[in-house]
């Protein structure tokens, strides 16, 4: 079973940009791809379950995030737009997962995303908040539907190596929710589009869990920039 992780926002927005990401995503064949900050076009649908279009983005309302795969279905399970998340479900041969996408608050979400941040609350205190209910969604999840749970999309923090473009407050707070549902980043160490920083947007799941391949999705194709993220995927 093959998962992949990607943010679209940056870059995404020429046709020409929207035209790449489309073609390496056909090209990686994902069975289940947690896309976060995806362009309006992803909306729900066959193969597609979307969090609420409540986003503002150039071409209108857009979501936070998007699972996609020929097998994804939606769940009967309600996630607020303030959590900036979705979760849905796959099958892939006999294997059935879970798979609940999500952005978590980045330094500068207070100026960039204010409806999603409450009253009083700085950038740290909606990063606190929101793990701890992404954390609690998780958990209700596995508990609900006993099924493999994986936790993916765009952390805006490192596990590993540099804290740029973060904080050790929230790193320390990350790997604390994941320890507690005895999670790993799986691709924590991989290389993020900024050569200096490891990967903010991540894979997350059972730390026994057995890996049998990894790689990245590197933002330029044929110097055509896609995204200032890059992208991952694993192979179960």
């Amino acid at each position: 079973m093959k998962l992949a992780t990607w943010n679209l926002e940056r870059g995404g927005r020429t046709a020409k940009a929207r035209a790449a990401q489309e073609e390496v995503l056909r090209e990686l064949g994902a069975d289940v791809i947690a896309l976060t900050e995806p362009p309006a076009t992803y909306r729900d649908g066959p193969g597609v379950v979307a969090s609420a279009p409540r986003r503002a983005g150039p071409a209108g309302l857009e979501s936070w995030a998007a699972i996609v795969g020929p097998t994804v279905g939606p769940l009967p399970f309600e996630i607020p737009y303030e959590r900036m998340a979705v979760a849905a479900r796959a099958t892939v041969g006999d294997k059935r997962i879970i798979v609940y996408c999500a952005v978590l608050p980045w330094l500068s979400v207070t100026s960039h995303a204010p409806d999603v941040v409450r009253p009083g609350e700085d950038s740290l205190g909606a990063f606190r908040r929101v793990l701890a209910e992404q954390l609690r969604d998780v958990t209700e999840l596995r508990e609900r539907f006993g099924e493999l749970v994986v936790w993916a999309g765009d952390f805006n923090q490192t596990v590993v190596g540099t804290t740029r473009g973060g904080s050790d407050a929230r790193r320390g707070l990350l790997l604390e929710a994941l320890s507690s549902l005895g999670y790993a980043a799986w691709n924590g160490s991989a290389a993020h589009a900024s050569a200096e920083m490891c990967a903010v947007d991540l894979i997350c799941g059972p730390r026994d869990q057995a890996l049998t391949e990894q790689g990245r999705i590197d933002p330029v194709r044929a110097a055509v920039v896609m995204s200032d993220h890059a992208g991952y995927w694993v192979d179960l």
